[in-house]
């Protein structure tokens, strides 16, 4: 994995087991409303707003492991909670919520969220069709199952989601009302027909 570096070495430094989860968290949030960054699209925007992924040289690194993947997991959770980017963006996505194409293809998206992830995930979903739905010019649809996707594997709460049942160390494509597996291209599901099995490593 690539090493965490340079502008913000807050996470370096938790990684590294000198700062605490609280203190990284709020020192991350901090730092993120100082340079007014504004409303970020995704924890993983942030992120990478904060890291440099080229190390420079001389410069101190910190090798991320799959040990440190919880924390990481923990670490976007209290960010995503001070900021409540998720919760905002959800309620305002459910305010307007109506019976268009778009509406119902989220609604189908949530479902294999809950069946895979659970509930507590679906919110995530709500977001990405607040931030997408007003989007001109084509369908927004294939945008916000692409965001909620990238989400979940930048923000370490599946690297793999949804993972294939054939191959489980890579995701599933989503393509013409399916999720494919992309060695083949095969239908594995319609959306919104995922099973805990077929679409969750763990």
């Amino acid at each position: 994995m690539n090493p965490i570096t340079g502008r913000n070495p807050i996470l370096a430094r938790y990684f590294a087991g000198q700062e605490s989860l609280e203190s990284a968290a709020s020192e991350f949030v901090r730092l993120i409303r100082e340079q007014e960054l504004g409303r970020p699209r995704t924890l993983s925007d942030i992120v990478r707003d904060h890291t440099d992924t080229d190390v420079p040289e001389g410069a101190e690194s910190y090798e991320l492991t799959e040990e440190d993947v919880p924390k990481m997991r923990a670490l976007m959770e209290r960010v995503e909670a001070q900021l409540d980017l998720v919760n905002e963006g959800a309620q305002r996505y459910l305010r307007g919520a109506g019976t268009s194409r778009f509406d119902a293809i989220v609604r189908l998206l949530a479902r294999d969220v809950t069946a895979t992830l659970g509930d507590r995930y679906v919110p995530v979903v709500w977001y990405f069709a607040d931030n997408v739905r007003q989007l001109k010019g084509h369908d927004p649809s294939d945008k916000c199952i692409e965001d909620v996707q990238q989400y979940f594997q930048d923000t370490f709460v599946d690297t793999t989601w949804p993972s294939c049942p054939q191959h489980p160390n890579h995701p599933l494509n989503y393509a013409d009302g399916a999720w494919r597996c992309p060695r083949d291209g095969a239908a594995v599901a319609r959306l919104g027909e995922l099973t805990s099995r077929a679409g969750n490593s763990t």
